[in-house]
This record gives structure tokens, C-alpha cells and sequence, in this order.
């Protein structure tokens, strides 16, 4: 049995944009977890233009294909992982304290 104790997370999927009853539910949520990580894709990556990246408290994670469908680009604490979707899978099977998508 493997006693390491991983990290857990609250791990959000953010598909809404921003100013969405869903989104800002979502945003309310992650704040209070203290330890989260907020995928953007679809209309989600579209908070990136409203400066969700500077908030404390969460990483952020967003979809390379919906930044350029979008003409987003990203700045340095965006993480965009060559992989979006099995980066969030592995993220909620191996890390996640709870799921949440909006």
C-alpha cells in the first residue's frame, strides 16, 4: 500500500463565460476551497480576458484549441497542457478532493 499522502484538490471544468449565473457560482466555489485548479474550455476561456489568472487561491488550466478557435492568448500562470483533457482527468482520478463542472 502506498503511504504518500498525495495533494488533493477541489478541481473545477469551466465551460460558461464569464458574467454567467454558473460561472460566477463556479468562481464563488473555488475561492472558498482555498486549494483549486479551474479548467477553462469552450466560453470558459474567455475569463482569462477578465483577469481570473491574478486571483489567489487557484490554478488555472485552459484548452489550446478553445484559446485559438477564441484569438485568447494566455500570459505566464495560465497553464495549457499539451493534453487538456487527460491532464484534467488525470488531475479528478488522481488529485481531486471534489468535482465540480460548470
Amino acid at each position: 500500500m502506498d503511504n504518500v499522502k498525495k495533494e488533493q484538490y477541489d478541481v473545477f471544468l469551466l465551460t460558461k463565460p464569464p458574467h454567467n449565473d454558473r460561472s460566477e457560482l463556479c468562481l464563488k466555489l473555488a475561492a472558498r476551497s482555498g486549494n483549486a485548479r479551474i479548467y477553462l474550455a469552450g466560453d470558459g476561456v474567455y475569463h482569462l480576458l477578465t483577469g481570473i489568472e491574478e486571483l489567489p487561491g487557484f490554478k488555472i488550466y485552459a484548452c489550446q484549441q478553445d484559446l485559438e478557435l477564441r484569438a485568447i492568448r494566455v500570459g505566464e500562470r495560465v497553464i495549457v497542457p499539451d493534453d487538456f483533457y487527460t491532464a484534467f482527468v488525470e488531475d479528478a482520478m488522481e488529485h481531486c478532493r471534489h468535482a465540480y463542472t460548470f
